[in-house]
């Protein structure tokens, strides 16, 4: 005579019910959370190369900031630098254009407007951070705001309030880059030039026809603002090189950093699709489970009669 166990079959079909229910919650919240574990704890084998990887991109992520930083310091200098330079050729024309003309009526107007131009860009800061100020960064760089300023110092370099510190920043594991330049070591020989004009001009003004030694005067300070320019020139391309180099890192950075994101995401994300897909199975499995066991707990000897 066959014997039917209604207690065993309830035991095993509310097992597998609860089986159901706890992975049907745990993939609802892998779902909800978009992780495959919830604390480092639940990682197996994968733990130290997890850790491994996040102390890589946090570094990486540190380098991109940096660098980020410091290519918009170096913009902001490459802009700077180009208004003082074309402001000091716009001098160097006045100047050619009095010697070939034997007079001039724009040569100490163009050195009053580009001198107040090139305070304005020496003292430019960023979120009232000046940049050519060294460490003084709280103040501006150049004191005075025109030509007479320039006049009544006695050298060129009493109008400079910077120290000498420049900002260097890390931007890779083995490379740190300085990344500010001083308004003293810009504009402290251009200025000289200029006071020198500014000075011989309150002597003999330089106005309308030029007398023969005014004229000689220009000649002999053309020399000068030429060896300025180039230097200046020398200075933008200096910045021009750091910035492309922290361009390049920047990139490279940005591609590690993608590559990391992508290899943590492999180790604790999970697949979406498949997660959806499997909470979907669980689904149909608990409905299963609660039909069989709600069916079951009916069931009696009188169904076998």
């Amino acid at each position: 005579m066959t014997r039917v166990s209604s207690f065993g079959q309830q035991q095993v079909m509310l097992n597998s019910l609860l089986n159901n229910q706890s992975k049907l919650f745990e993939d609802q919240k892998q779902v909800a959370t978009g992780k495959k574990f919830e604390s480092y704890k639940e990682v197996s084998g994968d733990l130290s190369t997890l850790l491994g990887s996040k102390n890589v991109l946090d570094r990486t992520t540190s380098y991109i900031n940096a660098a980020t930083h410091v290519k918009r310091n170096l913009d902001v200098n490459n802009l700077q630098l180009e208004n003082v330079i074309g402001k000091a050729e716009d001098i160097r024309h006045a100047m050619l254009e009095s010697i070939a003309q034997d007079k001039t009526f724009v040569l100490m107007d163009t050195i009053e407007e580009a001198f107040s131009s090139m305070i304005a860009s020496l003292n430019t800061d960023i979120g009232g951070v000046h940049i050519f100020s060294g460490g003084r960064t709280d103040v501006d760089p150049i004191v005075g705001t025109e030509l007479n300023d320039l006049v009544a110092a006695a050298s060129a370099s009493d109008m400079f309030q910077n120290d000498g510190r420049k900002a260097i920043a890390k931007i890779g594991k083995n490379t740190d880059m300085e990344y500010s330049l001083l308004a003293d070591e810009v504009a402290e020989d251009l200025f000289a030039a200029i006071k020198t004009i500014a000075d011989f001009n309150n002597l003999t003004p330089i106005q309308g026809d030029l007398t023969p030694a005014q004229n000689a005067f220009i000649e002999g300070e053309l020399a000068t603002f030429d060896a300025v320019i180039e230097d200046l020139r020398i200075v933008l391309s200096s910045n021009g090189m750091r910035y492309g180099r922290a361009d390049e890192l920047l990139e490279e950075h940005q591609e590690q950093e993608n590559f990391m994101l992508n290899f943590i995401s492999d180790i604790e994300d999970v697949n979406m699709a498949e997660a959806i897909t499997r909470v979907n199975n669980d689904q149909t499995a608990l409905e299963v489970s609660y039909k069989l066991t709600s069916e079951l707990s009916r069931l009696s000897l009188l169904n076998f009669i």
